[in-house]
């Protein structure tokens, strides 16, 4: 692409390299490290990891995540070297050319993730060949990869030979192997490898920053003394246009998953989230249809979402149902058999249920009606969470799922062994669930005992705030 390097400095000859295995001991790192911190509220409980590796790496591997997001600046940076090289090498456009074509095309798989969260079809190129999928989105993208394709080709056709020997003569021979090495790689489906996704997202990061880098390389720095304020102008330029990618491509992500940590818990039925915006509601209903909202928060708390008038707007206006936790402890096992009891219901389906990050409260719920309602095994349930929160789940869950489930489902409880595990991790902790149920009695002015479970009693439902759900 261009004039080579005379006597390039080992620094710039190796650097790549440097950079390719800093990335890839990063993904490493993360494949191999358990967290195993203790939790300073209950520092006495035992939390064991589930996982096979570490949680940490399912979450990255989630589509959109971290790795993703990286893959987002990497394919900016070379739409804008890209350009770039468009401008400075007019005389010799071809080979920059098919570097813009391949740029767009892998900064449209970054910012489209595949597959989607909540079953929605999504804007990825793997779509062309999904029969679900709309005929008049599939054409079309179809169109634009066929274009991309014939730029990319056309761009390298004429003197192919004299190009191979001018990246040879820079040193982008080598990276560019290595990207295509490694895209070759982003496709594959091995079976058993764990976490599902994690290598093949790193290995098209590794492939974008060899790219990128194989096309820094190719372009030299002009030897003559060059303006300042021009070279100034055109750095801000280059700057402000790689912004407006990473924006647009984060913009994409978004679009696919509008809720914050939204997963399928039951196709068609269950969804969870963080605490939704307006907008990212209105955009989730559209593919979704839901029909109830269940905010697993308590509002009237000095911790009330910002967002909470926002989500009470769109539910007045769609007429859904909604329920949300009330604040007292009194309540919260009501509640909580309220909520199972509607998410079993086929009217309210599809439902929605959220607290306000979707890091605790809502997987908790969820492993819950899993363990519940779908019988599966609490181990299953916990590397679920697990791979959700990319870490454990707090101690306080250990003694939430030692005080319901044995209630709620106390002959699966009995036959499993997590549940016999959780139990022994938090003996000799006390619950502190119990000292808030008998603090609340007595500003009520009710028995103490009256209140406890552990004495066999059940809770006041006198004391319970209307549990109907608001339309």
């Amino acid at each position: 692409m261009s004039a080579p390097i005379d006597r390039p400095s080992p620094w710039q000859r190796s650097w790549p390299y440097l950079l390719l295995a800093l990335f890839a001991l990063t993904a490493l790192w993360h494949a191999v490290d358990f967290p195993g911190d203790l939790d300073d509220e209950f520092p006495a409980i035992l939390r064991p990891t589930f996982s096979s590796l570490p949680p940490p790496a399912y979450r990255l591997a989630e589509p959109g995540d971290t790795i993703d997001r990286i893959a987002i600046y990497l394919s900016s940076l070379a739409i804008i070297l890209s350009v770039n090289g468009l401008w400075q090498f007019r005389e010799n456009r071809g080979p920059w050319l098919s570097a813009l074509a391949l740029s767009i095309a892998a900064f449209w798989y970054a910012a489209n993730p595949f597959p989607t969260f909540d079953g929605w079809h999504g804007l990825a190129w793997p779509i062309i060949f999904h029969p679900d999928a709309p005929p008049l989105l599939r054409l079309s993208l179809s169109i634009a990869a066929l274009i991309l394709a014939a730029v990319a080709l056309i761009g390298l056709l004429p003197k192919p030979l004299a190009r191979w020997n001018q990246a040879r003569a820079t040193g982008a021979a080598p990276l560019f192997i290595l990207a295509l090495l490694f895209t070759a790689l982003r496709p594959l489906d091995i079976p058993q490898l764990q976490p599902p996704g994690y290598w093949q997202r790193w290995s098209f990061v590794l492939a974008l920053l060899a790219f990128s880098s194989a096309l820094v390389k190719s372009t030299p720095t002009d030897p003559k003394p060059s303006n300042r304020l021009r070279l100034s102008a055109h750095f801000a330029l280059a700057s402000f246009g790689w912004f407006a990618c990473v924006t647009a491509g984060i913009w994409l992500t978004w679009y696919h998953r509008p809720l914050e940590r939204l997963r399928v818990v039951v196709p068609g039925k269950i969804y969870m989230s963080a605490m939704p915006t307006f907008r990212g509601l209105q955009v989730a209903q559209s593919r979704r249809h839901f029909k109830t909202i269940i905010n697993l928060f308590p509002e009237d708390t000095p911790l009330r979402s910002p967002r909470l008038p926002e989500e009470l707007k769109f539910v007045d206006q769609e007429g859904l149902n909604y329920y949300r936790s009330p604040s007292t402890v009194t309540s919260s096992d009501d509640f909580l058999d309220l909520t199972l009891r509607v998410a079993q219901d086929p009217d309210a389906w599809p439902i929605l249920i959220h607290c306000h990050g979707c890091m605790d409260r809502t997987p908790a719920w969820v492993g819950i009606y899993r363990f519940v309602v779908l019988g599966e095994p609490l181990d299953e349930i916990l590397r679920f969470i697990e791979a959700h929160r990319g870490y454990r789940p707090k101690a306080s869950v250990t003694l939430l799922y030692n005080r319901v489930l044995p209630r709620l489902a106390p002959a699966h409880c009995l036959a499993d062994p997590t549940a016999a595990l959780l139990k022994r991790s938090a003996q000799g902790t006390l619950d502190p669930y119990y000292k808030q149920l008998q603090a609340e009695a007595q500003r009520a002015n009710l028995p103490a005992s009256a209140n406890v479970p552990s004495l066999g009693n059940r809770v006041d439902t006198t004391l319970l705030p209307s549990l109907t759900p608001r339309r």
